[in-house]
């Protein structure tokens, strides 16, 4: 078959490139964080909206999105510019991207009714400008390389940055931002902290995404030397949907789906369960933060040092198992009276040990699926003879964020059912709504994490078919949309 497009070399990149690539995910960190951790607590516990209607909310937003990152993807696959087919989507949605967020944080002073629109309508920009940024940024990461272990290190180093982001913000939250004042003596409830928290995070979203844009410009913003094909609206759906219909695809997907589940479920429950459950001092919300980011580091070098060693499907499996017993064990033996008691001096470093492990080891689990996204590039390449890396990295990214969207609101859901009160204080709920509440939040990320094992260990490329795909396609010749 010929084959269209560019077929990147599978090279060693420089080290500049890595690091310029991976700060752009910053952006998304923020924005990640944001949503998982202290959306929810912000409009329901602080403004005093009801946390089901929340959840439901931003869920609405999300599917008022599936209408973007499709046309997002498609649209960035078929951009013909001096500026190559990302970096004018990435450049044009910086400004937007950090304005919806300003925004998203300083709601006006209105009535329930219209707050619940605000929040409809500044989340749904939000997650349209990222997806505006976003998806051409993924999108990026194919074309730099096809080495298949240098794919890895690649989306590791995104990974990093992502997660360094993402914490820094939830750090300077709560060690500068959310802390108890004469108005608010609870620091997580503290509204003005809120509003810091919001201009700080727009402008570190700017910084970070034309750094990321501004150091792959040289080396992939190019004009192709044949424009794309644009075909009718009936036809495009129908071919969308065939290059979607890829095996693995499908099986990324469905991992994707249960793993950004249980992410959203996870972060917006645990401000909840840190603050009423396991009661934490303000001190404990830093060391919270920081444990994460050690798991982070701790994901970057053990990846950094299998990544070659093993195959990427392996890992991930194995990586999503352990943090699963890891992530479950303060609950369980909580449960079976094996656990150290609120206030207890052992009880906060054995806590964020167990955190810090499991949080380690999922996020190595993400590094390794998000590589294996790139690899079906070359996949789809060589059934359908185009590249389309916009189109699956926009289904990808949709789902991720659905997926999140999801968690959310079931983290929601799960506050309601278990009749946790509006605006309540650490101390004051009592210990049965609690461990209904705490019981069925590990029931679900048991269940939702063993459903992304299964989907996982399912899938079909390995190093082998990558390295006999790309030499197949670097030996079809040029096609007529660019050189092989």
């Amino acid at each position: 078959m010929t084959t269209s497009g560019f077929v990147p070399s599978a090279e060693p990149l420089p080290l500049r490139i890595k690091l310029g690539n991976g700060v752009g995910s910053i952006a998304y960190g923020v924005k990640d964080n944001g949503f998982a951790v202290l959306l929810l607590l912000f409009y329901s516990q602080v403004l005093g909206l009801e946390a089901r209607l929340v959840g439901l909310v931003l869920l609405v937003a999300l599917l008022l999105d599936a209408f973007i990152d499709p046309l997002v993807g498609y649209w960035s696959d078929k951009t013909h510019s001096k500026w190559g087919k990302r970096h004018p989507w990435m450049y044009g949605a910086i400004l937007p991207m950090a304005a919806a967020w300003v925004m998203l944080w300083h709601p006006p002073a209105v009535s329930d009714g219209w707050l619940y629109g605000y929040l409809l309508l500044f989340a749904f920009l939000m997650r349209a400008a990222v997806s505006c940024y976003e998806i051409p940024a993924l999108s990026v990461v194919p074309g730099l390389t096809s080495d298949y272990d240098e794919r890895t290190s690649i989306t590791r180093w995104r990974f990093i940055f992502a997660w360094a982001g993402g914490l820094a913000m939830l750090m300077l939250a709560f060690g500068v931002f959310l802390v108890p004042s004469a108005r608010y003596p609870v620091g997580q409830l503290n509204l003005d902290g809120y509003g810091y928290y919001g201009w700080t995070g727009g402008a570190l979203m700017v910084v970070a995404a034309l750094v990321a844009a501004l150091s792959t410009h040289k080396r992939i913003a190019r004009l192709d030397s044949v424009p794309p094909v644009h075909l009718p609206l009936g036809q495009t759906i129908r071919k969308i949907g065939r290059t979607l219909a890829n095996h693995a695809f499908l099986i990324l997907l469905a991992t994707t789906l249960f793993n950004f589940v249980n992410l959203g479920i996870t972060y917006s429950a645990n401000t909840y369960i840190l603050t009423y459950y396991w009661e934490m001092p303000q001190a404990g919300f830093l060391a919270y933060s920081a444990s994460l980011f050690v798991g982070v580091i701790g994901a970057f070098l053990l990846i950094g040092f299998l990544q070659s060693r093993i195959e990427k499907r392996i890992g991930a499996v194995v990586c999503m198992m352990l943090s699963l017993v890891f992530g479950l064990s303060p609950y369980l033996l909580r449960f079976t009276g094996w656990f150290p008691e609120n206030g207890q001096p052992l009880l906060i470093p054995l806590l964020f040990t167990l955190i810090t492990i499991s949080n380690g080891l999922a996020v190595a689990a993400g590094m390794l699926t998000q590589s294996m996204g790139a690899d079906i590039i070359e996949a789809s390449q060589e059934r359908t003879g185009e590249r389309t890396e916009g189109l699956f990295f926009s289904a990808y990214f949709f789902t991720q964020k659905c997926a999140t969207g999801i968690g959310i609101f079931l983290a929601g859901t799960i506050v309601s059912a278990s009749g946790f009160p509006a605006k309540a204080r650490p101390g004051e709920v009592p210990q049965a709504v609690l461990d209904q509440f705490t019981l069925y939040f590990i029931v679900a990320v048991a269940m939702i994490s063993v459903s992304a094992i299964i989907a996982v260990s399912r899938f079909p490329i390995t190093r082998a078919d990558h390295q006999r795909r790309i030499a197949n396609l670097a030996g079809s010749g040029p096609g007529p949309g660019g050189t092989a």
